[in-house]
């Protein structure tokens, strides 16, 4: 039982190394971090039956229990196959799902049309409708989840705009049709500049190269919306003059952008290093063993 042990100690450390070098063909996933110490406990378990029939040489064993397991590529890459159909399946039940909510939302959007053509509904479809809207606005977030984990940041950047529109349009027509505010089309100048907000955000976030260009841009739509909304829902106060100063925030922000410039090279040496991270945990799925 003793000389069981000593070969198994003995070999454990080249059975790992051996293996971590092979799945460096493959991505480091955690199916594959789980597959590898599945092979490796299967060398093992061969490792200690070859040293109950009387095979006491270490490479010998080695040899045999890793020719026993035939071509490790592809071994390898079959496995990688079968991951990524999973992926695939996984893939196209989320895209049906998508499909699905995406026609209740279109016989939705038809229904608002006919209604408002013809007079023949009552604003409590909202209820219906603002369903529709949660569901599609929680399957982007989950997607969008789902993608930051891989760090794919512009997808994630159109569901947020997406999102904010569907949040737009519903309180749209809930101030129209339920509280009959006359005015309530503004909601759409101030969509613009959310939209523009929420993506500067993201980009800043993101550490896109091009953050410290779309801040000044989005300060100035910013106060532009802001003009223009005040400018009209305030009427007839006179306001446009000199109300339109609100539109030099944007130059404002780029004048003043070189201080801020400072904060962002800051925050791009934490982002390389939160890069750098990544590497090491990357390293770890193929390096990592549970003892």
């Amino acid at each position: 039982m003793a000389a069981e042990i000593e070969i198994v100690s003995i070999l454990k450390p080249r059975y790992k190394d051996f293996l971590e070098g092979e799945f460096r063909q493959i991505a480091p996933t955690k199916a594959a971090m789980e597959y590898r110490k599945q092979l490796l406990q299967q060398l093992l378990d061969r490792t200690q039956e070859l040293n109950i029939r009387g095979i006491v040489d270490p490479d010998l064993i080695f040899k045999t229990t890793i020719d026993e397991l035939g071509d490790i590529v592809c071994l390898l890459n079959d496995f990688e196959e079968r991951e990524q159909r999973s992926e695939d399946l996984k893939h196209k039940l989320s895209t049906g799902t998508a499909v699905a909510i995406a026609v209740i939302a279109l016989i939705a959007i038809v229904y608002v049309i006919v209604g408002a053509a013809t007079g023949i509904w009552h604003p409590t479809w909202l209820i219906l409708l603002g369903g529709i809207f949660s569901s599609l606005i929680l399957l982007m977030i989950f997607a969008s989840l789902k993608l930051l984990k891989k760090r794919k940041v512009i997808p994630v950047r159109f569901m947020i705009a997406a999102s904010e529109i569907l949040v737009t349009v519903f309180i749209f027509l809930l101030l129209q049709l339920v509280f009959h505010i006359s005015k309530s089309w503004l909601i759409f100048l101030a969509m613009v500049a959310m939209l523009f907000g929420s993506d500067t955000a993201m980009a800043f976030l993101a550490g896109s190269k091009g953050r410290w260009i779309e801040l000044p841009i989005f300060i100035e739509v910013l106060c532009v919306m802001l003009y223009v909304i005040l400018g009209i829902a305030l009427a007839p106060a006179k306001i446009w003059h000199p109300g339109w100063l609100l539109c030099l925030g944007g130059v404002a922000v780029a004048v003043v952008e070189f201080i801020c410039y400072t904060v962002g090279k800051s925050r791009a040496k934490d982002a390389a290093e939160e890069k750098s991270e990544g590497k090491k945990q990357d390293e770890a799925y193929w390096t990592q063993w549970d003892d």
